[in-house]
């Protein structure tokens, strides 16, 4: 990187960073707490920290617990939204007009929850972390050991939102996704439109913010599921083209990999397409976890 280059992300950064701070003094000032119990699940990373797999993780153990549960995501997220009503579907006993579990899409995460406030048990907020109209709210922060430093690593520049010295530590819940006894374990546990006795070559095309640790585990998935992998394809995040480069790969007779966020984007037709593989991915929550939960 030129001199100029770096000088040039360092001010972008900074001007993020000041805009970052007049943004929370005159939009997000604290407000008066939600009566129903507030989850903030979130991360310092910007994106692929699981937060939208481990935020339905939450709604399920809830609801199994016999609680009313509402989900608010960002309008802006389009399709981690459709990815979140996916998710409820099926397999619930309920009615069209008394869902236990809902999802909201907003713009504006503290209002909504003011509104619905006394329609549900609990209400999970899918990212948001950096919100700090919710007071008395429990976040969690999905760990990966991998915390900001500085303001340099901040967007433009980096792959993080807020740093930790923005939070006050003693609100956060800190789940380790790292090490070899992680308190969560995200994993692919198989691939639509695929048999283990199928063996084949595939692509992998990737539209979330943080596609590394995605790839990196479709390829631990591949090296026991007789896959070969030939590269992948990097789009940006919330891509709205994402379902023209699928079909350019398939019509190319390539097979592909996606992940379950990035078929939101693809209609069903070519989700159909047996070229089309989405990775299925499954939480695993540690009994510590499991134990805090049930207090």
């Amino acid at each position: 990187m030129t001199l100029i280059a770096k000088s040039l992300r360092l001010a972008a950064s900074a001007f993020y960073r000041i805009a970052y701070k007049l943004h929370h003094k005159l939009f997000l000032q604290p407000q008066p707490p939600i009566q129903t119990p507030v989850i903030i699940v979130g991360s310092y990373l910007a994106g692929g920290a699981g937060k939208t797999p481990f935020t339905i993780w939450l709604a399920k153990y809830f609801y199994k617990q016999g609680n009313r549960v509402a989900i608010l995501c960002h309008s802006a997220a389009w399709d981690e939204f459709i990815m979140l009503q996916r998710s409820f579907e099926s397999g619930q006993s309920q009615s069209a007009e008394s869902p236990q579990i809902k999802v909201f899409a907003t713009r504006n995460r503290y209002k909504t929850a003011k509104e619905i406030q006394d329609k549900f048990d609990i209400i999970l907020c899918d990212d948001g972390f950096e919100d700090t109209r919710f007071t008395g709210a429990k976040r969690i922060c999905l760990d990966w050991q991998e915390p900001p430093t500085s303001w340099k690593s901040l967007l433009p520049r980096g792959p993080f939102r807020s740093l930790k010295q923005d939070h006050d530590e003693r609100d956060i819940t800190h789940i380790a996704c790292y090490g070899n006894a992680p308190d969560i374990r995200f994993f692919i546990e198989f691939l639509t439109n695929s048999t283990t006795y199928k063996q084949f070559t595939a692509k992998i095309v990737c539209g979330l913010g943080s596609p590394n640790r995605f790839i990196d585990d479709i390829r631990t998935f591949a090296s026991t599921a007789n896959i070969q992998i030939a590269g992948s394809i990097i789009r940006p995040d919330h891509d709205r083209h994402f379902p023209q480069i699928v079909q350019a790969e398939i019509s190319q007779g390539n097979d592909i990999i996606i992940s379950q966020k990035d078929a939101s984007r693809l209609p069903q037709a070519l989700l159909s397409h047996p070229k089309l593989h989405v990775a299925i991915q499954k939480t695993e929550v540690s009994d510590k976890i499991l134990q805090k939960l049930s207090l």
